[in-house]
């Protein structure tokens, strides 16, 4: 009898250690202090480094073993850890509010005014040409009519305007891309999403904003922006 008392007592020993790590699904939902959902959140599971984002309503499911550390992540709010319990499948989190860090950015757009009036200084007059105007070419003078010789030469040299025109059309493109490189920087994308090597270059090829775009929004919108375009980026490289 005492040998099958000793099964019995292991085979309990290796059901409770069975329910302990067994792994199941953790089902939760984030919201914020006034209880608005939070779309977006990374919620990481430490031990196996799955992952998942929380949708439009701040649901989210990931599989977890009891006593698991779940860690959640989003732009402008504090980091949140949460211990995996046996007694709950159904969790809900509230995250707090955490105000964005500017700094870094302003200097970007410092040296962005910096840059665009240097060269603006140094191709002054590409940037400020355009073709002569019909009453700069026909001058009136009471009942007599004269002629600009100068200024009819420059408007009937339709080769060498055509070559300003374009070279000015290159700089005022350049003067754009400087600003969107600027702003959408290596840098402050690695920050934000922690990517490097060939991922971050890809990322910053696929996802790069128009000029319209970067000139219309603020540092904090663009902050956003990019943590939305990395977790579809994730999305679709985990696929």
């Amino acid at each position: 009898m005492r040998p099958l008392r000793h099964i019995i007592l292991l085979l309990s020993l290796l059901l409770a250690l069975l329910q302990t790590y067994a792994q199941r699904t953790i089902q939760g939902t984030i919201f914020r202090e006034d209880t608005i959902p939070v779309a977006g959140v990374t919620v990481l599971n430490k031990r196996t480094q799955n992952a998942i984002t929380s949708n439009e309503q701040g649901y989210y499911q990931l599989s977890a073993h009891n006593g698991d550390t779940l860690l959640l992540k989003a732009l402008g709010f504090i980091p949140l850890l949460y211990v995996v319990s046996k007694d709950r499948a159904t969790v809900t989190h509230q995250l707090q509010s955490q105000p964005l860090e500017l700094k870094a950015v302003n200097i970007i757009q410092y040296n962005h005014l910096r840059d665009s009036l240097r060269l603006r200084q140094e191709f002054r007059r590409e940037f400020d040409f355009h073709r002569p105007r019909w009453n700069e070419v026909i001058v009136s003078a009471g009942p007599l009519i004269a002629v600009n010789i100068n200024q009819l030469y420059k408007a009937v040299s339709f080769r060498k305007n055509r070559k300003k025109e374009k070279f000015r059309k290159i700089l005022l493109d350049k003067e754009k891309e400087n600003l969107v490189e600027q702003k959408f920087n290596p840098s402050l994308v690695q920050r934000l999403t922690g990517m490097d090597g060939d991922s971050l270059a890809q990322f910053m090829l696929r996802y790069q904003p128009s000029y319209e775009f970067v000139r219309a929004i603020s540092d904090y919108d663009l902050y956003v922006y990019i943590r939305q375009q990395y977790d579809k980026y994730r999305e679709q490289t985990e696929k």
